[in-house]
């Protein structure tokens, strides 16, 4: 049977037991996004229907893992949208001027591209070592991969790239070592993180955040799911906190502008009200 003939039936069957089974909730997800996935990792898998995926659940327990880490495969590179980290930038300069300190939350750090970004805008204003930052992810392998800061030389062209529309008068390369096919970030660059899986929709919530980053993660939700996390969102920040979405994640009618104030439309970020 083709992949492509899967019914919706056969994935909220699978759906339901895998919450009942592992306690992991994918009923949350946006239907068409996560019949996608679940059929890309089918084939990677070589299973020919969602009976065989569930009976290889069932002979081997630790699949779940590598399952969970495939459904939620990010595509993300450095500096992306590079006018949000010059408006950031600004931002930090300008807001945060009077404080001793911020806190921060990667929300979805995927495989940490994100994080050495701002690790590097915090060296360049100033501000590496007056921040704190939580990185946060249900996907181990990109966890393992953010933690370890080694990327293929292929997706530092692109790096680059971004890096030079941010900020024109720095060399990107003093920021990595190059060996071969691969490059390594400065580890100096996260000494301020700590790297924790975390479910969004399930894990209980940190707090007393200035900043969350939750960027192209919310695309994946439906919109029940999105309303709750903006609520978690809303009670993780401080007063008058910023939240930085994606520029995929299509939210402002689901935005209370009771909660939230769209400060700077162009790099998506909003300010707790």
């Amino acid at each position: 049977m083709p992949l492509e003939n899967v019914s919706e039936e056969e994935i909220q069957s699978l759906v339901q037991s895998i919450l009942t089974r592992y306690g992991i909730d994918f009923t949350c997800y946006e239907r068409k996004s996560l019949r996608r996935r679940i059929i890309r990792v089918m084939g990677l898998f070589d299973l020919s229907s969602i009976h065989d995926l569930w009976v290889r659940f069932l002979r081997d327990p630790g699949f779940i893992h590598g399952f969970m880490n495939e459904i939620s495969v990010g595509m993300t590179s450095m500096f992306r949208d590079p006018v949000l980290w010059r408006n950031l930038s600004g931002l930090l300069t300008e807001e945060f001027k009077a404080r001793p300190s911020v806190s921060v939350w990667h929300a979805g750090c995927s495989t940490g591209e994100e994080v050495y970004s701002l690790g590097i805008l915090l060296k360049e204003s100033g501000w590496q070592g007056k921040t704190t930052a939580l990185a946060s992810d249900f996907n181990t392998a990109a966890l393992e991969e953010a933690r370890s800061g080694v990327y293929h030389k292929i997706k530092m062209i692109e790096n680059e790239a971004n890096y030079r529309q941010f900020n024109s008068h720095l060399d990107f390369s003093k920021y990595f070592t190059a060996d071969g096919k691969y490059a390594t970030m400065d580890p100096d660059l996260i000494a301020h993180v700590v790297f924790r899986y975390q479910n969004l929709i399930t894990d209980s919530t940190p707090r007393h955040f200035n900043i969350i980053f939750c960027r192209n993660v919310m695309i994946y939700f439906d919109a029940i799911a999105k309303k709750k996390l903006l609520d978690k969102f809303y009670d993780a920040l401080t007063p008058g906190g910023y939240l930085i979405i994606g520029f995929f994640d299509t939210m402002n009618h689901l935005i209370n502008n009771k909660k939230f104030l769209l400060v700077d439309e162009e790099a998506k970020i909003f300010r707790k009200i």
